[in-house]
């Protein structure tokens, strides 16, 4: 190939702005994550209780939407999902999504 190498995209992902631990809560129409200018993609561990998404920007409730439980990982794999996702309790207690974001090395 002419004009030298290409990195693959999976090298050219970086940790970027952080972590951000989000509490989802009762809030009616979920929460969303606070998403850096820069990422494009988010790994989302789910800690103390059941939560349910959704990444279409459609609110979600306790019945309604992806179930996730304590310990799963959720890989948001666009920008896209990353600010279209919503999140709400199913019971009594919020959980914790623990959220490393990454970008493209520019």
């Amino acid at each position: 190939m002419p004009g030298g190498y290409v990195r693959p995209l999976a090298t050219q992902m970086e940790p970027k702005s952080g972590r951000q631990a989000l509490t989802v809560d009762s809030t009616s129409g979920g929460v969303a994550l606070t998403v850096p200018a820069t990422a494009v993609a988010a790994s989302c561990r789910l800690e103390t209780a059941q939560i349910r998404y959704t990444l279409d920007a459609t609110a979600p409730t306790t019945t309604v939407g992806t179930l996730m439980n304590p310990d799963e990982i959720l890989v948001l794999e666009s920008r896209a999902e990353l600010l279209a996702f919503l999140a709400i309790r199913t019971g009594g207690t919020s959980g914790t999504l623990q959220t490393e974001y990454f970008g493209i090395d520019t």
